[in-house]
């Protein structure tokens, strides 16, 4: 039996107990046995009804005794949990942003590998078949070249001025604010696709005080090391909506929504003009994992997993490029 912690016991992190404790969903071999949060009611919770250890601090919860952990907590308290796991030879998976600070992503980073543990992020893009087959198409050539990339999401809660206020735009201190805190998935989504980016050019616009800094609303071009462009989106607000293609010199691809289950529109240079679409299933012949599956199933095997801290730290630094970019009202060059 693998003995694993739950660091931050909100909504994600009691979802996971349930799944692998309550639901087994992933195997009889794994168990959640502590847990750590700053809130009482929360530790309250996690003994009453889940009968779990738990603590105030990650100390305590890393002398219990475990074999992994899962880092969900606000984002301004990953860096310690996760350089505390790393030291400790602990494997974890982390959600994202790994950490608000470059200089913090950099210490998780070498501490990670200077430990060897097996890490993971959870940017939950990468693992949906949908994203798999367009990154598979990508790899395999079938687009050719790439020219853009392109994703936007609609987040689907209230601005700031109307009091429905999202967290991570009303406490920017604990997120590091919304591009770190959520645009982080289609910036991490876009490198994935397309590698390195050069520059990035931001733009945003917020009903929150200006004194808070909290962005809302945010618009990017974003031009690649190797030469192709892309537009990225993301804001709060009442519509939710989400969509991401790729466009290459031989064709290009974007996802479909509408009806049972998401499929994947494909055109190719060589069709006729204004031919229906080529409709793929992404799920075919694929073994679907989410973020915790693929993580516990690489802590099985002892191998590495597909998104390291490594990874998420190239993305933070372009989140912050963008940031910046955004604030001097111009174009910014990532070494």
């Amino acid at each position: 039996m693998m003995k694993g912690g739950i660091f931050g016991f909100g909504g994600v992190g009691q979802a996971m107990t349930r799944q692998i404790n309550i639901n087994k969903w992933h195997g009889e071999d794994m168990r959640i046995v502590a847990v750590c949060n700053r809130g009482k009611p929360k530790r309250d919770l996690a003994e009453k009804e889940y009968n779990l250890a738990a603590y105030d601090n990650v100390d305590d919860l890393i002398a219990h005794g475990l074999d992994f952990m899962l880092i969900v907590s606000t984002s301004h308290a990953h860096r310690d949990a996760a350089v505390k796991c790393a030291r400790a030879g602990i494997p974890f998976l982390i959600e994202k942003p790994i950490a608000l600070t470059l200089e913090d992503a950099r210490e998780i980073v070498a501490e990670t590998e200077k430990a060897g543990v097996i890490n993971g992020v959870n940017y939950s893009m990468r693992y949906r078949p949908m994203y798999q087959k367009m990154k598979r198409m990508v790899d395999a050539g079938d687009f050719g070249k790439v020219l853009s990339v392109w994703a936007r999401t609609f987040r689907g809660h209230g601005f700031y001025a109307t009091g429905h206020r999202h967290r991570a735009v009303a406490e920017p201190e604990e997120s590091g604010g919304w591009i770190v805190h959520h645009m982080c998935h289609i910036v991490d989504f876009a490198i994935w696709l397309a590698g390195a980016v050069e520059e990035v050019y931001t733009l945003t616009l917020s009903t929150a005080p200006p004194e808070l800094d909290s962005e809302e609303m945010v618009y990017a071009t974003v031009k690649f090391a190797n030469g192709a462009i892309g537009t990225l989106a993301d804001q709060v607000g009442s519509l939710r909506d989400h969509s991401a293609g790729v466009i290459g010199e031989k064709g290009g691809c974007s996802e479909i929504n509408e009806g049972v289950k998401p499929l994947l529109r494909v055109h190719y240079e060589t069709d006729i003009e204004f031919r229906p679409p080529h409709v793929v299933d992404p799920t075919d012949g694929l073994v679907v994992e989410d973020g915790l599956k693929h993580f516990l199933r690489c802590l099985r095997e002892g191998v590495a997993t597909n998104v390291p801290v490594s990874e998420a730290e190239y993305s933070l630094k372009v989140c912050h490029a963008m940031r910046r970019s955004a604030h001097e009202g111009g174009p910014v060059q990532i070494d």
